[in-house]
């Protein structure tokens, strides 16, 4: 008989009855919702299943029986993997859970800087009235993605309906719907030479670590805005900022950084030509809702050994 905990923070709408529904009284023997660190701290000795945020190594290594991990998020690198890999503990992630609601903050991050909607809010703060903001439009403008997995391959979709060229950054080049042109990793300098917006999607691992360095930086458009979505450690911070204040690019918009919470002495907060979000857009009201059929689909597997598990992560890649 199995213990399953789901430590689900308190604001995530979610159905406690649809998960219990899952399950198999017959396998699962005790099921725990906790929503507090210190919470599954005082559960996680006897745990088999955890389906959870990120949380700390402490607290992986007191899970002496954990056999699964379902992470809710699409990165692991916040979990403990060290600690995860020494116990032999299978993980999984959400991939494919924030396809439409992130590559939706991707297009209303382009359309907002070409129309300059983050200057007019500025001046709404000051009461100042100047109709001589310029407004552009994305419709035959270049959007570079730099990671077309499921999130990347839905913003080439939405974006090339809505009149743009699309190019993108694949592991292994392959033609790819709505995507004009594939690069390979190591072509990233001729993908960024030929966009007006660059959409970072990267996860970080040893090879993407500030991948966006000053030389990458260097070779954009002067009137390009750089979108980070993936993680903060794939871009050089100092750089950027340089970047930014000398106006070798137009404009930031980032809802992911290194350090987390943005330190309040971070220049970013101060250039006008930086939107800054709290690492929210892979947030939904429906995200809960799009995770159950992996979470059914695993489980399933989990309590009948038949099958595969969806979203397995590749522990040596880091995804």
């Amino acid at each position: 008989m199995y213990k399953i905990v789901f430590n689900i923070p308190s604001h995530v709408t979610f159905s406690q009855q649809k998960i219990e529904a899952m399950l198999d009284p017959e396998k699962f023997e005790k099921v725990l919702f906790v929503n507090k660190p210190e919470q599954l701290e005082e559960v996680i000795e006897d745990t088999d299943v955890l389906v959870t945020y990120p949380c700390e190594a402490s607290i992986i290594r007191k899970g002496k029986n954990l056999k699964w991990l379902q992470a809710i998020t699409v990165g692991v690198d916040a979990f403990p993997i060290k600690e995860l890999h020494e116990k032999g503990v299978i993980i999984t992630n959400g991939k494919g859970v924030h396809r439409i609601h992130m590559a939706e903050y991707a297009i209303a991050s382009m359309i907002m800087m070409a129309r300059n909607i983050h200057s007019m809010i500025r001046n709404q703060m000051s009461s100042t009235w100047d109709r001589q903001i310029e407004q552009n439009e994305i419709f035959g403008a270049t959007v570079g993605i730099l990671g077309l997995g499921s999130i990347g391959q839905e913003i080439a979709k939405k974006a090339s309906l809505m009149g743009m060229r699309v190019i993108g950054i694949k592991n292994n080049p392959e033609e790819i719907p709505y995507v004009d042109n594939t690069f390979g990793m190591t072509e990233i300098e001729a993908l960024l030479k030929e966009s007006d917006y660059v959409i970072n999607l990267l996860p970080e691992t040893v090879k993407t670590r500030k991948i966006i360095n000053a030389k990458n930086l260097s070779v954009m458009k002067k009137n390009a805005c750089l979108i980070n979505m993936g993680r903060g450690g794939t871009i050089d911070e100092e750089a950027l900022i340089k970047a930014l204040k000398e106006r070798w690019i137009r404009g930031f918009v980032a809802d992911v950084f290194e350090e987390e919470p943005l330190p309040q002495s971070s220049p970013l907060w101060k250039l006008e030509n930086v939107v800054i979000t709290p690492h929210i857009c892979g947030e939904s009201t429906k995200y809960m809702e799009k995770l159950m059929p992996i979470l059914q689909n695993n489980l399933k597997v989990f309590q009948g050994g038949n099958g595969n598990m969806m979203n397995v992560v590749d522990l040596e890649k880091g995804y």
